[in-house]
């Protein structure tokens, strides 16, 4: 039996989904129908890691082509004459963040419509829109796709829940530093939060006149969380970490830093922390992680 989501979807995309597999949760039904393209693939002859998404594409009879001027800064599909499908993507941008941009479109052929209608990604997430919830599902299957579950999963068994085998399994696959920490998060089996960072005044301050020209530094503060489902401590997002958190004294290199800290959280004890610098464009940006840093209450 299908198990029924509780979460209201509103996205018609998304409605058709669920009725199409007969009712059940569409991010299981996203994330079955990831899989079995991913099987049906292998049995064809794909073969990874790192497991080509373009390669994929050609499997399954959609044309890819690289494009400038997309209405995506990524990548975008296009329906066409014919019940046909055209990807295009950027090619400048860097192989791990290629290979997930179009491994997230791909993931808009398993929705029923896909020949009727193109998907944008929002430019602002803060406000609510229902085509995030396609987004939200197509992020699932990607990773299905990008690092598939049999062979992430014999890595990780292998290596173990940690971030200092981030940028091993970041080679391997060629995925970007998030996407591999969140695979390893959903497959380890182990109670822990990853937790993205940005160094930000919090909103009170930012909003605030300052007596005698005075302004508040600067922290790093809590932007969103990802995290299993028994976890034991609700993380806010814009708290900041503690001021002698190893999430300061990290950069955008390999480095990993870690320690056992006590963060000013209901629930949150004594607990192992790992973080890493995060690459982006402007790490001042107080919209983009700079930080990353995973949470291991066990041990």
């Amino acid at each position: 039996m299908n198990k029924v989501s509780t979460r209201p979807w509103r996205h018609k995309s998304v409605r058709a989904l669920i009725r199409s597999a007969g009712g059940g949760d569409p991010i299981d039904i996203i994330r079955a129908r990831s899989k079995n393209v991913v099987e049906t693939a292998k049995r064809s002859g794909w073969r990874g890691p790192p497991f080509n998404p373009l390669e994929l594409a050609s499997l399954r009879g959609i044309r890819s082509r690289q494009a400038d001027g997309l209405f995506s800064a990524e990548a975008q599909l296009t329906p066409m004459e014919g019940r046909q499908l055209l990807l295009e993507f950027n090619p400048d941008r860097a192989p791990a963040r290629k290979n997930y941009s179009i491994c997230h479109e791909l993931v808009h052929t398993l929705f029923d419509d896909c020949y009727e209608m193109v998907h944008q990604r929002k430019s602002n997430p803060q406000s609510f829109d229902p085509q995030q919830e396609v987004e939200q599902l197509c992020q699932v299957g990607a990773a299905e796709i990008l690092m598939p579950e049999e062979d992430f999963l014999a890595d990780l068994k292998q290596l173990g829940l940690s971030l200092s085998n981030v940028p091993e399994l970041c080679q391997r696959y060629e995925a970007s530093r998030e996407a591999v920490a969140r695979r390893m998060l959903t497959l380890a089996n182990e109670t822990a939060a990853l937790v993205f960072l940005s160094r930000r005044l919090k909103p009170s301050e930012s909003r605030g006149d300052y007596l005698g020209g005075f302004r508040p530094q600067e922290k790093l503060r809590i932007l969103y969380v990802v995290q299993t489902p028994d976890f034991p401590a609700f993380l806010p997002a814009h708290k900041s970490a503690p001021d002698q958190s190893c999430a300061y004294v990290v950069s955008i290199a390999d480095n990993v830093s870690q320690g056992r800290e006590c963060w000013d959280v209901s629930g949150f004890g004594d607990w192992r922390v790992e973080a890493m610098g995060l690459p982006v464009p402007d790490p001042i940006d107080p919209t983009s992680a700079c930080v990353m840093a995973l949470v291991l209450p066990e041990r």
